[in-house]
């Protein structure tokens, strides 16, 4: 029961002490490491430092204006 306060509460601090730009770039950041935790369960070895770069790329791409 603690433990779900305490979860709890983080959460909650996170939603109210961090910017909308803040928690929208630690998730983004987060997105590697969980595809390396979810492709070596399956069994399939895949370089943190691809999917960190692969990740800088496509932002690179998306935040670009259209029609450039």
């Amino acid at each position: 029961m603690k433990k779900q306060r305490t979860q709890k509460n983080m959460v909650e601090r996170w939603r109210t002490t961090l910017t909308q730009e803040e928690r929208r770039k630690r998730y983004l950041e987060s997105i590697p490491e969980q595809v390396n935790s979810s492709m070596a369960f399956e069994g399939e070895k895949v370089s943190l430092k691809m999917l960190k770069e692969y990740l800088k790329t496509l932002l690179k791409s998306t935040l670009q204006p259209h029609g450039s």
